[in-house]
């Protein structure tokens, strides 16, 4: 999949070359949780300098996008590249956090979800026809390079998907640029690499491959609001009901009826915070929910915040990006996906 053409990408640069990633042993709620209340990496030392690959976990990976926050730790560690002439500055973007309306003070998010839903118009993808439901998203940090002092790296992603209402999906990915969650990790990595960040692959030769089939047949998307909730794990924290919407929206095309349903679904779940008006990461206006990711009872004192972000088209209610930002010790985003498209389609590739 897409983890392997970043590998590719690193090349020798790879510390995790030849190296079979397990399976999430813990859901992507456990993953979550843990990423948001982890003890952080020590302060720099005299060490020498190595590097771990770590790489985004949850069901949407398979779809060739990313669908959760949590990171799980490869077993293994590398020596970071060094070079033996000066190393070239890095081209990379330093990601910063979306500008909220309201930042402080926010109120809960109910009755502007509710409000949404109400004048929620149709998509173009309710009016057009098409054999496939067509995806294209683009997402940071899927695959992650971090250092033993907690530098981080990772590549842009753009991901297109092709599925049928029988359950067969077809998808491709292009890595793109580097990008950095504060300009510290980008001044490291510059350090560390010894040419520019590499990027603007192609897809794979050949067109969109065809993804395994789900062993336990497809599911589709439920039609009753009853189902539906269940399928965005409302039983969970509000962090873990915004990851479901998320995984929701990039696998279904989400019809009229279900976009309404979706919202007032989130209205109705306590945890949800309103952030008014914003600025998505590809410029379009949208609104705005959030949901805090608080530490387990048991570590109450842990500094770690973390906090799920939704936005929506203030029209058709469609989600139009999804983000996990790491709030304290430092503000900074760990994880962006942007739905950039969704549409009917009669054409494969």
């Amino acid at each position: 999949m897409h983890t392997q053409q970043v590998r590719n990408l690193l090349g020798p640069a790879d510390p995790a070359r030849d190296v079979v990633v397990p399976p999430a042993p813990v859901s992507a709620h456990d993953l979550i949780v843990r990423a948001a209340t982890s003890t952080l990496p020590p302060a720099a030392s005299a060490r020498p300098l190595t590097s771990r690959r770590l790489v985004l976990a949850g069901a949407v990976v398979a779809a060739g996008a990313v669908a959760s926050a949590g990171l799980v730790p490869v077993l293994r560690r590398g020596t970071a590249p060094t070079g033996s002439r000066p190393p070239k500055p890095v081209d990379g973007v330093v990601l910063q956090p979306v500008a909220y309306e309201i930042a402080t003070d926010a109120e809960p998010a109910g009755p502007h979800l509710r409000a949404l839903a109400r004048r929620v118009a149709d998509a173009p993808s309710d009016r057009e026809g098409g054999r496939y439901a067509y995806h294209r998203v683009k997402s940071w940090g899927g695959v992650i390079q971090e250092s033993p002092e907690g530098y981080l790296a990772s590549f842009v992603e753009e991901s297109r998907s092709w599925a049928t209402p029988d359950g067969r999906r077809w998808s491709d990915t292009t890595v793109l640029d580097m990008e950095f969650p504060d300009t510290a990790s980008r001044d490291y990595w510059t350090k560390q690499l010894s040419g520019p960040a590499i990027g603007g692959s192609t897809p794979p030769p050949g067109g969109p491959v065809e993804e395994p089939r789900d062993p336990n047949g497809a599911r589709g998307l439920p039609t009753e609001r009853a189902s539906l909730a269940d399928l965005l794990r409302t039983d969970q924290p509000a962090g873990d009901v915004a990851k479901a919407v998320y995984d929701l929206y990039v696998r279904h095309l989400v019809p009229r009826r279900g976009r309404i349903d979706v919202l007032t679904i989130l209205a109705a779940k306590p945890g949800f915070a309103w952030r008014g008006r914003v600025v998505d990461r590809a410029g379009r206006w949208g609104l705005a929910v959030t949901a805090d990711l608080t530490p387990p009872a048991d570590r109450p004192q842990n500094p770690q915040r973390a906090q799920m972000l939704l936005i929506f088209n203030p029209t058709t209610g469609e989600l139009l990006a999804h983000e996990y930002l790491e709030l304290a010790p430092r503000h900074r985003v760990l994880h962006y996906g942007l739905l950039l498209q969704a549409s009917r389609t009669d054409t494969l590739g």
